[in-house]
């Protein structure tokens, strides 16, 4: 999480795991390939544009920078697999460049005390 890159003239930071969603359901015809992506871990991440620039396909991705010892996959149990843990979710909010939504995920778990319901965006229900 946070791992600044170089992409082109462009800078870019890693700011989420990809939360899969029932339309990969539908776009790889498997009823429950999202719930598999959710529980193998295997969902990729997004990044965050830090300053624009000109791109192209083949340029190279070059780290510029690490900023924080949480990884995607980490990231990923805290939010997925782990039963509620106030502590790993602040770790999970200390990390550099999170996501206003994950931010907002994670907050809002600490106030609650609860984990959000996941079955509206695995299965759109």
């Amino acid at each position: 999480m946070g791992d600044i890159f170089r992409w082109g003239e462009a800078l870019i930071q890693v700011s989420q795991p990809r939360s899969p969603c029932y339309k990969l359901n539908y776009h790889f015809d498997i009823s429950d390939i999202a719930q598999l992506m959710q529980n193998t871990g295997k969902v990729g991440w997004l990044y965050s544009v830090i300053a624009p620039g000109l791109v192209s396909a083949d340029a190279p991705l070059e780290l510029v920078s690490r900023v924080s010892d949480v990884t995607v996959q980490e990231a990923a149990a805290i939010a997925w697999h782990m039963p509620f843990d106030d502590e790993q979710y602040h770790r999970l909010l200390s990390a550099a460049g999170l996501s206003k939504s994950w931010t907002r995920t994670m907050q809002k778990r600490r106030l609650s005390g609860k984990i959000e319901d996941f079955s509206r965006r695995l299965w759109g229900k």
